[in-house]
């Protein structure tokens, strides 16, 4: 089976959202046994994700009980909600 493309260099948003934890800086690697490689990529390719956003997220969900995903749309819905309380703020002062 043909393993998905990395894509740890491409941003994950056009407007380059940062991590909900600051800068993506550092590598986490390991070596697992051919057979468990094999499900590991059958996993990650039924999600229709690469195999390191599945890692990222299992780590994340492991460290934080979030995964990476639901931690950047928290904080992608925390700052549009900043931005429309700022911005019914402003046209309450007009």
């Amino acid at each position: 089976m043909e393993q998905p493309p990395d894509t740890d260099d491409m941003p994950m948003f056009a407007r380059g959202i940062a991590g909900p934890l600051g800068k993506l800086t550092c590598d986490a690697k390991t070596k697992i046994d051919e057979a468990t490689h094999e499900l590991w990529l059958q996993h990650c390719a039924q999600r229709g994700q690469d195999t390191a956003s599945v890692l990222r997220d299992c780590i994340y969900a492991l460290v934080h009980g979030k995964t990476y995903r639901q931690m950047v749309m928290e904080k992608a819905q925390l700052e549009s909600t900043q931005i429309l309380a700022a911005t019914q703020l402003l046209k309450s002062k007009d």
